[in-house]
C-alpha cells in the first residue's frame, strides 16, 4: 500500500504579502502545508501538479521552497504553465526520480524512483507551452514516447501532469485548459498499460474534479488560492476566493485507487 498526498496551484508571489484574486496564496499554502502534517499518518511522498508560483521568478520560488520545505515527505512537482522548469530545479528540492526526456528545453518529464517507484510506476509529465499560445497544455512526441518506453506491463501505472487530459463537461475549460493532444496520449497509455493504469492525476482548474473516461480513472485537485467556476456552458472562467483549503489523499492498493478529498476551514474572507 501506498500513500500519497496530491496538491496543485499555489501559486506564490514573490513575498508574503501578494494577494492574488482575493487571498494570501502564502497564508493559504502555510495552512495547507499544516494541514498535512497534521495527517495522523506520513504519506510515502508528496506531488504538487504545477503553477508552484504565479509568476516565474527567483523570489516567488525562494518562497515557495521556504514554506514548502515543511512538508513531512519527499516532493515531487510538475511544471504548470505559470512555472518555468529551469528555475523550479534551480529552487526546488525533488525526491528520488529518473529524468526520462532529454527534451532541450528542458522539461519536467521523469519517473519518480525510490522504494515508492519500485512498487507503482508513477510518471510526471510536463505540458507547457509557450505562454502566448494560451493556457492549454500539449505533450511533446518526445515526452510520449520516454513515458509508453518506460511502462514494463508488470506494475500499476500513474501518471501526473498539470493539465487534464480530456473534457470534463464545462464549455470554457474544455475548449482552453486542456492537453490539445489529451485523449490520443491517453488512449496510447490505456493500450500501453491495460487495466494496470491506476489513474491521471492533474490541477490546473482550480477544482475538484473525478472523472471516468475511456475506461480510465482521471482526478483533478483544486488549488488552496481560490477556485475556479465549472458551469457546463460558462463561456469565460470566474474565480471564487475564500474557499476552504483543498487536497487530495491517494492511496494506492494491490486492487484499488482511493481518493479521498480533504477541504480545510481557513479563517473566513483570507
Amino acid at each position: 500500500m501506498l500513500e500519497v498526498i496530491h496538491v496543485s496551484d499555489t501559486h506564490f508571489g514573490p513575498d508574503r504579502s501578494l494577494v492574488i484574486r482575493g487571498a494570501n496564496p502564502c497564508q493559504r499554502a502555510e495552512a495547507l502545508v499544516a494541514g498535512i502534517r497534521a495527517l495522523p499518518f506520513v504519506p510515502d511522498f508528496i506531488v504538487h501538479t504545477g503553477d508552484v508560483v504565479n509568476d516565474p521568478d527567483p523570489a516567488s520560488y525562494a518562497l515557495a521552497a521556504e514554506v514548502l520545505a515543511d512538508l513531512p515527505a519527499p516532493v515531487y512537482y510538475a511544471a504548470g504553465n505559470h512555472d518555468e522548469a529551469s528555475m523550479m530545479r534551480e529552487a526546488l528540492a525533488f525526491g528520488p526520480l529518473e529524468q526520462l526526456d532529454a527534451d532541450p528545453g528542458g522539461r519536467l518529464c521523469y519517473r519518480i524512483a525510490g522504494a515508492a517507484g519500485e512498487k507503482v510506476e508513477f510518471f510526471v509529465m510536463d505540458g507547457r507551452v509557450p505562454p502566448a499560445e494560451g493556457p492549454h497544455g500539449h505533450l511533446s512526441d518526445s515526452q510520449k514516447s520516454a513515458v509508453l518506453d518506460r511502462i514494463s506491463g508488470t506494475k500499476p501505472v500513474a501518471v501526473f501532469v498539470h493539465y487534464p487530459l480530456t473534457p470534463i463537461g464545462s464549455k470554457w475549460i474544455d475548449e482552453h485548459l486542456l492537453v490539445t493532444n489529451g485523449p490520443e496520449f491517453q488512449r496510447a497509455l490505456a493500450a500501453k498499460a491495460g487495466d494496470r493504469l491506476r489513474g491521471i492525476f492533474s490541477g490546473h482548474l482550480h477544482r475538484a474534479i473525478t472523472l471516468f473516461s475511456g475506461g480510465v480513472l482521471s482526478s483533478c485537485v483544486s488549488s488552496p488560492a481560490c477556485e475556479f467556476t465549472a458551469g457546463p456552458e460558462d463561456t469565460s472562467c470566474q474565480f471564487l476566493a475564500g474557499g476552504a483549503i483543498p487536497f487530495n489523499h491517494l492511496t494506492f492498493t494491490a486492487e484499488a485507487t482511493m481518493v479521498k478529498a480533504y477541504h480545510l476551514p481557513f479563517p473566513a474572507g483570507s
